[in-house]
């Protein structure tokens, strides 16, 4: 039976009552109540650590579908169903090629073949752990998506088509700014996907950019999810190379997502 007092009682330094309370209703609809006591101290004791629930249930929720997770790829945020939001409710019934840049568990990928089943989708990523769970997401969510294996840093144009929107998440938080983080994203979530260099935070922004002016197709657009602090720096180079960019904020009134196409 699962022991609520002793999460409430041993939680109450790292999470909110109302946080704790969240967590039990995620536990019991992941795992049911009916789970040995040593299992849930098992939960309560990773908890306790700072090890966040979706890694140790190994699934979250995102956009309302269920997927896979393990440590080799970032926790979908809030932030990121908006952008999936907008992608969807600019291409509605429409029968379009996309491509998601450094998919990670696919949720990005996964969200739009299911509510824009017209499209094809291709998920790229440059980790095999993250493409394998990627893959297994698509499976578990019954879509067909084309996982691809590159690194996005170095890009070959000539070997991919057009596409109609290309989007990307990708890593947008300087060096400097790991003071700001939880420990619970700092001591578990994947580095290599969160984290860019002080000197070149736009790293990422001006690769796929620069793949999108070869490889996007005439009237597609570019979706980046962005760092609010760098949000008219990344403006302003979208701009330079050519594109027409806007600046969409998020929920809780952040500059968060760019939406950008080739002028002309």
């Amino acid at each position: 039976m699962l022991p609520s007092a002793q999460f409430y009682e041993n939680l109450s330094q790292l999470y909110t009552h109302n946080e704790i309370r969240m967590l039990l209703k995620w536990i019991v609809e992941s795992k049911g109540k009916k789970e040995s006591e040593a299992f849930y101290g098992h939960i309560l004791a990773q908890l306790q650590s700072g090890k966040p629930i979706q890694y140790i249930l190994g699934e979250t929720i995102f956009y309302g579908l269920k997927f896979k997770l393990n440590p080799s790829v970032l926790i979908p945020r809030p932030e990121t169903e908006e952008l999936v939001d907008l992608i969807i409710s600019e291409n509605k019934n429409r029968q379009i090629s996309i491509l998601d840049i450094g998919t990670g568990s696919g949720c990005i990928a996964v969200s739009l073949q299911k509510k824009l089943p017209l499209s094809k989708v291709f998920g790229l990523d440059v980790d095999k752990n993250a493409i394998d769970l990627a893959t297994q997401n698509a499976l578990l969510n019954a879509v067909e998506i084309d996982f691809i294996i590159a690194d996005v840093l170095n890009l070959q144009s000539r070997n991919f088509p057009k596409y109609d929107v290309i989007v990307s998440n990708p890593p947008y938080i300087a060096d400097a700014e790991k003071q700001e983080m939880s420990p619970q994203v700092l001591d578990y979530e994947p580095h290599l996907a969160l984290f860019v260099a002080d000197e070149n935070p736009l790293i990422f922004y001006d690769a796929i950019s620069n793949f999108a002016l070869t490889n996007l197709s005439p009237q597609g657009k570019l979706y980046f999810e962005i760092n609010q602090k760098l949000a008219q720096a990344t403006q302003k180079m979208l701009n330079s190379k050519g594109f027409s960019a806007t600046v969409i904020k998020d929920i809780n009134g952040n500059d968060r997502i760019i939406s950008a196409q080739l002028r002309g």
